[in-house]
């Protein structure tokens, strides 16, 4: 493949397929372990699923009133909030039409499948059931994907979206979920509150493995964030933004914006206070926007 009309012509699509796919996967987790955590910590309810917009980055587009109903169906349904999960299916399949050829066979049809089984849900009353679903198959894509295709630009562009992706989803959880005061929760639920943390990123069997403490801010937050080993960590997701991207041409600053960011990273501390991380979050989410304006720049056309 003539790598100029590639990158000329379906960069883009490629990259954002990925990012909406695996943005499916990231909420719909966050939903599910929320979920189950309100079953186990008595408190207010209608103030944690608030909380799920709020990490979703749509609370202004939310006019109803806040009922449980509501909410679910503003997060997993409402095709006008685009951080839903029905919102970000749509994108990646928009985003997915002229991709079939390069993609191989197994992963087009899982890609097509994960589509179809979402929307022959809405007649279904178990939200659960719907969004564990929805997580299994789009991992069994990007399995895939990481089994079956050619290290080509189309697969670098495909591990760019998701591991840029990744790391947004993963900086709103810590500035969200670990900075977030829970007053009203009792220091007996904290371990449950960690828990539901790391769940939310599939980490807490990987953690456990690694950390025979009790669950603490002081071994998780490093976990989180700095574990080169753990996959949704924010430093792993680094190293897999810049593995791609050795491998395509005009990378050069783009890397370097990276490896500042990635020192920064290394840098944070178990014991920093409140006000250290949030301005760390602050920042790595300012230079992962500043990444994701040098991709569009170096690589993508205006297609809409």
């Amino acid at each position: 493949m003539d790598n100029t009309v590639m990158l000329s012509s379906t960069a883009e699509r490629i990259y954002w397929m990925a990012r909406y796919t695996e943005r499916v996967e990231n909420t719909s987790r966050l939903i599910n372990v929320n979920f189950d955590l309100l079953l186990d910590i008595p408190h207010d309810e209608i103030s944690d699923l608030v909380h799920l917009i709020e990490i979703t980055s749509s609370l202004d587009k939310f006019s109803k009133k806040p009922t449980k109903e509501n909410i679910l169906k503003f997060l997993i349904y409402d095709q006008k909030n685009s951080g839903s999960i029905k919102y970000c299916l749509e994108m990646s399949k928009i985003n997915s039409r002229y991709l079939r050829p390069l993609l191989p066979k197994t992963a087009w049809e899982q890609f097509n499948n994960m589509h179809i089984s979402f929307l022959s849900s809405y007649e279904q009353t178990n939200n659960s059931s719907i969004l564990h679903e929805v997580i299994r198959d789009s991992q069994r894509f990007f399995a895939i994907v990481s089994d079956a295709m050619a290290r080509n630009d189309v697969y670098n562009f495909i591990k760019l979206g998701r591991f840029i992706e990744r790391a947004d989803m993963l900086s709103r959880l810590i500035e969200e979920q670990i900075l977030r005061k829970e007053a009203y929760v009792s220091k007996h639920y904290e371990n449950l509150q960690w828990m539901s943390i790391l769940k939310s990123i599939n980490g807490y069997e990987s953690f456990k493995i690694l950390n025979k403490e009790e669950l603490r801010r002081i071994n998780v937050l490093p976990f989180i964030i700095k574990d080169k080993n753990f996959p949704r960590s924010l430093i792993y997701c680094l190293d897999q933004t810049i593995s791609p991207l050795k491998e395509l041409p005009s990378s050069k600053e783009s890397l370097k914006v990276i490896s500042k960011l990635k020192d920064a990273t290394k840098n944070i501390k178990a014991i920093s206070t409140d006000k250290q991380i949030k301005d760390f979050v602050d920042f790595f989410q300012k230079v992962l926007i500043d990444v994701h304006i040098l991709v569009s720049k170096n690589y993508f056309i205006n297609i809409k």
